[in-house]
């Protein structure tokens, strides 16, 4: 059965220059750092429509197969973009990423994913939410950001 995650992380940047960031692959990859290594990761940005095939390697060593992105979307005017996504013991993998302005400046990304890995979707639900708050974490260190 499938599970719903929502991670939700507040940025000093302004929303657009947020968003322009996270869809560099570069971006993805350096935010995953120390997490995941990607092999076959295209370079520039991510393009609605585009197809990706990785291998996966879980503190840039352990091998854990492939993963699929299917690029559904991408909207810049409202800061959305949209995959459906698959591979180590994920059936299903659907994301749908948001940055919206805070009133005050800043932004708030979210994250809204549905998972589904059959008997295992408890176990890859937790893996999933904590790999994406480390993703927050390395960005804002990154970043030299502290939440805003």
């Amino acid at each position: 059965m499938p599970r719903e995650i929502i991670i939700e992380r507040d940025y000093a940047l302004d929303a657009d220059s947020h968003f322009a960031r996270i869809v560099r692959y570069d971006e993805l990859a350096e935010a995953m750092s120390g997490q995941v290594r990607y092999e076959g990761m295209p370079e520039g940005e991510v393009t609605k429509g585009q197809s990706v095939d990785l291998k996966l390697f879980l503190h840039g060593w352990l091998p854990m197969g492939r993963w699929h992105i299917d690029v559904m979307d991408r909207n810049d005017a409202e800061r959305r973009l949209e995959s459906r996504e698959h591979g180590w013991m994920a059936k299903r993998h659907d994301h749908v990423l948001t940055v919206t302005p805070l009133p005050g400046g800043g932004c708030r990304h979210r994250d809204h994913l549905i998972v589904d890995a059959g008997l295992m979707t408890g176990f890859y639900a937790r893996t999933a939410r904590r790999m994406y708050e480390q993703r927050h974490d390395q960005r804002q260190k990154l970043r030299g950001q502290e939440t805003a």
